[in-house]
């Protein structure tokens, strides 16, 4: 303590060192640019020497020295730690301090954290952390010690540094770590708290801070050791829980600080959503006062905020955040969200929701800096508005709104109590200022927008008229307010469904009124949202019929909004334009004399882009899909194409090549359903060939590869039929390409979808592939052996994969001749890299493929006894550590791990086993998200039999499984595939249950481990 205080110990001093420091730090503070240069670049020449740290730090925590000598000797201090402490670090620079060194400055550095200047103290303290992050407890054991003594100093400097310390020291803190300090420090920073008079709002908002860090680490580790809650914080949670209710039902001057009930309320929030059940005793008593704060802030943000009428006060911390009633309200909010996860904490909502929503409505509503920045700047308005990057108080009550609307038992009375909020705003409007009216139906109407998923299910009753006739048609009488015309339009679109035919026929007159030119540019960017809705949410007839009469027009502002759009504004046109392009075939090839050259400028002039060429391409597929559109679009594509693919790159644009690749996959694939038009097969696909083979970009060459994959889906005959001067046809071309793509001195990433375009050609042109065969797959094995993706090896293996269902004997033969470079044969290079890999596999093709080779190789095993296959080790199970205390950083990393090995079938059968086990807990977790019950308020665990015996129900039963298996297959290629259609869990479970009744499977058993054993028995009678 005494170290901390000021005294300190003097070492040794390198006082020509000292000098040269101290003459440097002189000339960076002083007002010569050139001097300043010259200092700095004599710093860094000093960095390396080896009293460097040791100077700046005395300098740093001698009370003698001026300020501004401190405060840059600690800033300087803070980058050599970063840089210099340890190797470990991701700023790392050679040398690495000396061991003594170290030792001194660790000694130094307490000294500081009790200084009168707030900056040295915070620098301090991160210095401090930054090394005990590498440090302790290993090198520095005394660090917690100190810091506690200075915790129960009584000296508010001292208190604030260390707690500065402890904010980041806590994070590191370990399971093992835990128990020895959260008893220490939780009474020290519950008696911070509570003295107001003692300790800065800011020191006391850390020690809620720390209290919540540690809070969180406890239930972090309480799956490893179920009794830390109960032996850690719940003796003392009691006490905290008063304490923070009395800090935000108090209306004392430190108890109102907006930074301080931020802390506050996240922490109970973690609380909630951690302890639910210890949580329970206290809830009534923390819901009051969390509630009466909401209530008295939401008039303050409407008049401050939202109005601008009265400034709010707002203050800093010490680490430059702005904490005003913003902050506190966005905790709130957050605390809301924390009851509505919990079933038991989630039945108080229902009583508070109407006035809840209220309250949310008034905080959506649009603020006055929103309104002149969005009307100035529409870019502006398009990168804020609906933006779930974007972090304002009107998305975050839009959000809470939504996600109250989602939670199942939650749904209808969400929404009745919207409608409630929304009645009672409305018939409140009078009372507001005559200019701020409008923000209140503007925020009525995006609330509606949350709680539409029940009208469209038809859960409750909706009466469109009324509705229409209360806030859609009074809202667009007058376009004085572009912000609440468009955002009524915008609502229309997403409600189109459930509007009556009459009405929707009205609002999409209004919407291609507001597309014209002549309207504000924010209204338009909000009716391009609209239609895009409008066209998404009617379907079929109903769709062409309603849209008819207006598509004309509405094509023809897209097309003009196209040609005027900035890059930000761009996409959200052109994903209307391309939806509108598919209602109607014939109303789409009228205006392909327009949309067809725009569509090419501005694919030439945004092709840079990603969220532009994404809309684009898909604008492309559409007019490829449209017969009357084909002619036009290929007779002003294929020049520009053939141009851009026999350039040079220097010639071109960084990524138009790729990018041009791209539209032909689409344009191909749009073009071919009927057979490829012969401009595409004699006078792109060559060029196609050409610059594939000419290029080692790996953009191109992944693009390039899916362009003759399409060509190769959509026109093989073509191809085949289809001789060049020196005789070749398309498909010898076809295997040059996957032969460039697979060569290891290309690009890893060249061969990331190469697979694919293998199984296709082996699909589609069987007439020569015993021709290519073998050099097919010693190209796919020559690049297996450069290959360090998991994904690109994913590629390669698909191709093993896919053979071995109708080739297996000649796949296994072929890879046994083959030797790799470590003289072993390619088959166990194989087998090991797919044994290790399957169970990274993603895709659901790819997964179900690579499942299915298995077992047919499995069978082929204990049938044949080929011991080509049955001789092959591979990788089994970890092998667990046996060192004991507590496991450092630096112990695990000098502790490698260790595995086991079992011969190839059984690592099949382990594999095949944990493919099972994958798709029930998938199950399991559909299960669980639909219970009615959670852990936190039954209490109670299945036994694990009983759990997976409930799970093999069929998978249909259950919908967390269609997100890993069953998804929809998007690629055109595959989409009709049969093993797609298989019931892979049916098909599983009945392997693995004939499996178990073979001879050969007591030679397995002991190899497999319990919950392989266990997860066999609940398929039904067996020797396990």
């Amino acid at each position: 303590l005494e170290l901390a205080r000021g005294r300190r110990p003097r070492g040794s001093m390198n006082r020509p060192l000292l000098s040269a420091i101290s003459g440097c730090l002189t000339a960076i503070l002083g007002g010569d640019q050139q001097q300043r240069r010259a200092a700095e670049e004599e710093m860094r020449a000093l960095e390396v020497t080896e009293d460097y740290g040791v100077i700046l730090a005395e300098v740093m925590v001698s009370s003698s020295s001026p300020v501004a000598y401190r405060q840059l000797a600690s800033v300087i201090l803070k980058q050599y730690v970063e840089c210099h402490w340890s190797r470990d670090s991701d700023k790392f620079c050679e040398p690495v301090p000396t061991d003594v060194t170290k030792a001194a400055i660790r000694r130094m550095l307490p000294a500081g954290l009790g200084d009168s200047h707030s900056k040295i103290r915070a620098t301090v303290a991160y210095a401090v952390s930054a090394i005990a992050h590498w440090d302790w407890p290993e090198s520095w054991p005394e660090l917690f010690d100190q810091l506690v003594l200075a915790l129960s100093s009584g000296d508010a400097n001292l208190v604030h540094g260390a707690m500065r310390v402890l904010t980041e020291f806590c994070h590191d803190v370990s399971d093992l770590q835990m128990p020895h300090v959260a008893p220490v420090i939780f009474p020290q920073l519950l008696r911070i708290l509570l003295q107001p008079t003692v300790y800065s709002v800011r020191t006391r908002s850390r020690a809620v801070h720390i209290f919540n860090t540690c809070a969180t680490l406890i239930y972090a580790i309480s799956a490893a050791y179920p009794e830390a809650p109960s032996t850690l914080l719940l003796p003392t949670l009691p006490n905290y829980v008063a304490a923070f209710v009395y800090l935000l039902s108090s209306r004392e001057e430190g108890s109102t600080d907006p930074g301080l009930r931020k802390e506050v309320v996240m922490a109970l929030c973690s609380l909630l959503r951690s302890f639910p059940s210890a949580m329970a005793a206290h809830t009534m008593e923390i819901v009051t006062p969390v509630w009466n704060i909401l209530q008295g802030t939401t008039p303050v943000y409407v008049q401050s905020v939202v109005n601008c009428r009265e400034p709010e006060n707002s203050v800093c911390d010490s680490d430059g955040e702005v904490l005003g009633h913003e902050s506190t309200t966005f905790a709130i909010f957050e605390f809301i969200s924390a009851l509505s996860e919990s079933r038991r904490l989630q039945r108080l909502l229902p009583p508070i929701l109407p006035d809840l929503c209220y309250h949310l409505i008034a905080h959506m509503q649009i603020t006055e800096d929103q309104v002149h920045s969005w009307l100035e700047d529409v870019n502006q308005f398009v990168e804020e508005d609906e933006n779930e990057f974007s972090y304002s108080i009107r998305l975050s009550a839009h959000d809470l709104i939504q996600m109250l609307a989602e939670e199942s038992a939650l749904k209808v009375s969400c929404y009745q109590a919207v409608m409630s909020a929304i009645e009672r705003h409305i018939q409140g409007t009078p009372s507001h200022p005559a200019e701020h009216r409008w923000k209140v139906h503007e925020a009525c109407l995006l609330a509606v927008s949350c709680v539409l998923e029940p009208l469209k299910a038809g859960e409750v009753h909706f009466d469109c008229q009324p509705f229409a006739e209360r806030l859609l048609l009074p809202s667009l009488a007058s376009t004085a307010f572009p912000l609440l015309t468009g955002r009524c339009l915008w609502l229309a679109g997403k409600m189109a469904a459930i509007l009556s035919p009459e009405l929707v026929s009205q609002l999409l007159e209004i919407v291609a009124r507001a597309l014209e030119p002549a309207q504000h540019n924010t209204l338009r960017v909000l009716a391009a949202k609209a239609t895009y809705y409008f066209c998404s949410e009617l379907q079929g007839r109903e769709r062409g019929v309603l849209l008819g009469p207006c598509l004309p027009r509405l094509l023809d502002s897209l097309i003009t909004m196209a040609t005027e759009a900035s890059e930000e504004t761009l996409p959200l046109v052109l994903e209307a334009l391309q939806l509108l392009a598919q209602v109607d075939k014939k109303a789409t090839a009228e205006s392909s004399g327009r949309l067809v050259p725009v569509a090419m400028a501005l694919f030439l002039k945004y092709s840079h882009d990603p969220g532009a060429s994404s809309c684009l391409e898909e604008l492309f597929e559409a007019l490829a899909a449209t017969p009357g559109c084909q002619e036009s679009l290929l007779t002003r594509l294929l020049p520009t194409a053939i141009d851009i693919l026999q350039s040079s790159d220097s010639q071109l644009p960084l990524g138009l090549v790729a990018a041009m690749l791209d539209v032909l996959v689409l344009v191909v694939r749009g073009c071919g359903s009927a057979g490829l038009p012969q401009e595409l097969v004699t006078q792109v696909f060559p060029r196609v060939v050409q610059r594939i083979l000419a290029s080692d970009d790996s953009s191109v060459l992944q693009n390039g590869g899916e362009c003759v994959r399409a060509f190769l889906s959509t026109g093989v005959e073509q191809l085949a039929a289809r001789k060049d001067a020196a005789g070749y046809s398309g498909l010898h071309y076809v295997v040059q390409v996957i032969v460039h793509l697979l060569d290891p001195g290309r690009p890893e990433f060249s061969a990331a979808f190469v697979g694919k375009l293998i199984v296709v050609f082996v699909n589609k042109a069987s007439i020569v592939l015993s021709q290519h065969l073998q050099l097919l797959l010693r190209s796919v094995l020559s690049k297996m052996q450069v290959v360090q993706t998991s994904s690109v090896m994913q590629s390669l293996l698909l191709v093993f994969a896919h053979l071995i269902q109708t080739e297996l004997e000649a796949v296994v033969a072929f890879l046994s001749q083959v030797p790799d470079p470590q003289g072993r044969s390619a088959l166990h290079f194989v087998m090991t890299e797919w044994a290790a890999k399957h169970p990274f596999f993603f895709g659901v093709f790819e997964m179900r493929v690579s499942t299915l080779a298995l077992c047919k190789l499995l069978s082929h095993c204990i049938t044949s006894g080929d011991e080509r296959l049955s001789k092959i080790m591979v990788q089994g199970e970890e092998v667990p550590s046996t060192g004991e205390g507590i496991q450092t950083r630096s112990s695990r990393q000098a502790a490698p791990q260790q595995w086991t090995e079992v011969p190839l079938p059984v690592k099949l059968v382990k594999l095949l086993i944990g493919d099972l086990q994958n798709l029930l807990e998938v199950q399991g977790a559909g299960r669980e998200g639909e219970s009615s019950s959670e852990e936190e308020e039954e209490e109670e665990e299945w036994s694990s039999a009983a759990a997976i015996g409930d799970l093999l129900a069929p998978a249909s039963d259950f919908p967390g499984y269609d997100a890993m298996w069953t998804e929809t297959e998007d690629d055109p290629d595959l989409q009709n595939e049969p093993i797609l259609q298989l019931d892979i869990q049916a098909h599983l479970m009945q392997y693995l249950t004939q499996l178990v009744q073979q001879p050969c499977f007591a030679s397995f058993l002991p190899m497999l481990t319990d919950s392989e054993k266990e997860m066999l028995r609940t398929l039904g009678p067996s020797p396990v």
